[in-house]
């Protein structure tokens, strides 16, 4: 799948946290190939226990902030992290 440029850099900043119990799917993992005319809205990553989605989600967010990107939620309880329908990233 293509990504966009706002994807890709966001991708590359989440590599550093990914892990074995760490799944990219949705959108972006169905339609991986670089020639797809589908692009996907967001990157879903899933992870094998709630713990890890909480340790996930505070190591992506720390490297996100690092890096001048401020994080909006929409919903947080355990294993389930939600942005806004429409999130907005600020640099």
């Amino acid at each position: 799948m293509p990504l966009t440029p706002f994807q890709k850099k966001l991708a590359q900043l989440l590599a550093k946290n990914r892990s074995v119990d760490s799944h990219l799917a949705g959108g972006a993992a169905l339609h991986f190939q670089p020639n797809s005319v589908r692009y996907s809205n967001d990157l879903d990553y899933f992870h094998d226990t709630i713990e890890r989605v909480a340790t996930a989600f505070a190591d992506d967010k720390k490297e996100l902030e690092k890096n001048g990107y401020h994080i909006s939620l929409e919903m947080q309880q355990p294993g389930y992290i939600v942005p806004p329908e429409k999130p907005i990233f600020s640099r």
